[in-house]
């Protein structure tokens, strides 16, 4: 151990040693506690602190004494008992050390970059060691035990972090400013679904779905946020379902958007309308105030990781109890093969939208613009802010429909 850090050395944490084989590769095996449980009156279990499944002792002449596991909800034995070599029943060493049993440690091969460069510099924390070298035979023996992954599952390992797909440098995205001044030229584009939502793969199902969710989920509406509204048409697709008014807070980049949007949803019955000409992320909108909260085609904007976690833990934030939200966006895929994929079929289509010239335009401010992600991904977001129950209504190639509900 590092004798300058022994002063240091916090008990609560596990010791753990380190070996190389001098060539770069490093495993480390992780101590833990013995368990405390002991089986008839004198043998003290053999597993490791926290181990499930019964309790186990091996004996000189090969047999084990046992005890049930007082926290396995399946167990119906009560008591003790021994399982000889040949019983049906019986474990070897060998296989109780898969589960922890016989040696208080868990052996690991060092793959976090990180934590490599760490011990190629020697810098060691008042819990870590370093011992003897190891070598290959002690490396195949530790794969024998389940303790170590084999070559072939560390390729895939290797695989599966290669086809993960990762967002696309975002410093290079568009400012807000810039989406504004693109939305502000197309306010009449926009205010028709056939023609505004053309970029869209299945845009009228989707805002359909979104809108006949939200009615069935959230029964008693009385006030909406359009978030990225365009020129109203969610708001005004979810009074013709709904068949009863109700206040509506409009919010969008652009102010002529806001206009056409505003006049669109009072021509059809909606008196209360409030606009906010704002980012989402920036607008000092009342919590706990809206029935429903709709977002289409306008979350494909949001940045990293963290960018995302505030919008959504905003979105629950400004429901009300019993308030649901609902969007329609253009989605990436988890993995880089199957984006490709996903990506070649909106590439059809939109050619056969509008020729390659207009599958060109598309993507060219796609890639300026949006930075989207897997419908996987917000999903398990939803989950993670709070939201009770979360629905996954439609997805077709890059588009996605779903939303969540606010216990």
């Amino acid at each position: 151990m590092n004798d300058d850090l022994f002063d240091d050395f916090d008990e609560t944490q596990p010791h753990v040693t380190y070996y190389t084989d001098g060539e770069g590769r490093w495993l480390k095996r992780v101590w833990a506690d013995q368990c405390r449980e002991t089986i008839l009156f004198r043998d003290r279990c053999q597993g490791v602190a926290g181990h499930s499944g019964d309790h186990w002792c091996f004996q000189l002449d090969g047999s084990y004494h046992y005890k049930p596991h007082e926290d396995d909800p399946k167990r119906k034995e009560v008591g003790c008992g021994t399982i000889p070599p040949g019983h049906t029943g019986y474990r070897t060493p060998l296989e109780m050390s898969r589960y922890r049993h016989l040696e208080f440690y868990e052996d690991l091969e060092v793959t976090d970059a990180a934590e490599l460069e760490r011990l190629q510099r020697g810098e060691f924390a008042a819990n870590e060691s370093i011992d003897a070298p190891c070598t290959e035979e002690q490396i195949e023996m530790l794969r024998k035990l389940g303790r170590l992954d084999s070559d072939e599952r560390r390729e895939r390992r290797e695989r599966s972090r290669s086809l993960k797909y990762q967002p696309k440098d975002l410093s290079r995205k568009s400012t807000t400013v810039d989406i504004e001044s693109r939305f502000d030229k197309d306010v009449d584009r926009f205010s028709n679904l056939e023609t505004g939502q053309s970029a869209t793969i299945d845009a009228p199902l989707a805002m359909q779905l979104i809108t006949e969710a939200a009615v069935r989920l959230t029964p008693q509406i009385n006030r909406v946020l359009d978030i990225g509204c365009g020129a109203g048409n969610n708001t005004l697709k979810l009074k013709e379902i709904y068949g009863k008014t109700f206040a509506s807070d409009l919010l969008d980049l652009s102010g002529p958007m806001l206009e056409r949007a505003k006049e669109r949803v009072a021509d059809a019955g909606i008196p209360r309308v409030e606009l906010w000409q704002s980012d989402f992320r920036d607008a000092d909108l009342p919590s706990e105030s809206y029935d429903v909260i709709l977002a289409a085609a306008v979350l494909h904007h949001l940045r990293d990781d963290a960018d995302w976690q505030a919008a959504f833990e905003k979105l629950w934030s400004l429901l009300k109890p019993g308030g649901s939200v609902w969007i329609t966006d253009l989605v990436v895929q988890e993995t880089v093969p199957i984006h490709e994929l996903m990506w070649s079929l909106y590439g059809e289509y939109l050619e056969g939208q509008g020729g390659s010239e207009y599958r060109k335009k598309v993507f060219d401010y796609i890639e300026r613009e949006d930075s989207a992600r897997p419908v996987t991904y917000q999903l398990d977001l939803l989950r993670r802010v709070g939201f009770a129950h979360v629905e996954l209504l439609h997805k077709n190639s890059c588009f996605a429909a779903f939303g969540a509900w606010k216990e």
